[in-house]
């Protein structure tokens, strides 16, 4: 499998095979976690013996899973499912910004992308799940709108 480009914006435009005619690819923070985690492990492979195997390790798997995770809560009908996938997406990007903090101030070249694009990918499920809890809260408030709300009689 060939490496996509280091450049993001030449992957955005050129999706993979498998992405081609699927909606999801109209998403940008899985363009962006599918960017990462397709060149993760080669990235990672260059600091050698500068990390340890364990951080890397990690890293790359924290990074594959920010990618899953999107596209499954995607894939998900309703706002709970799809909120708690995103989730899980959030708390990835979490774990994979730490992991590059893990790395220390060993060299490795694509460090400000990678950190740039995580941050986006936050600031982005972020947003996304405000938006879910605010739509869920406002059809939980509707449901009762002008009913009383029943209230299970007791046996006696």
């Amino acid at each position: 499998m060939t490496r996509p480009p280091l450049e993001f914006d030449a992957f955005e435009g050129a999706p993979p095979a498998q992405y081609v005619g699927d909606p999801i690819w109209k998403t940008r923070m899985f363009r962006m976690a599918a960017f990462l985690a397709s060149r993760c492990a080669g990235d990672v492979a260059r600091l050698g013996p500068r990390a340890s195997l364990q951080v890397t390790q990690q890293f790359v798997r924290a990074v594959a899973s920010i990618e899953a995770n999107i596209a499954e809560g995607y894939s998900r009908t309703g706002t709970a499912d799809q909120a708690r996938f995103y989730a899980y997406a959030l708390g990835s990007v979490r774990e994979a910004l730490a992991w590059i903090d893990a790395l220390g101030d060993a060299e490795w070249t694509p460090r400000a992308p990678y950190l740039d694009l995580l941050v986006q990918i936050r600031r982005q499920l972020l947003t996304a799940l405000r938006r879910m809890r605010m739509a869920s809260a406002e059809m939980q408030k509707g449901r009762h709108q002008g009913r009383p709300i029943p209230y299970p009689h007791r046996k006696s």
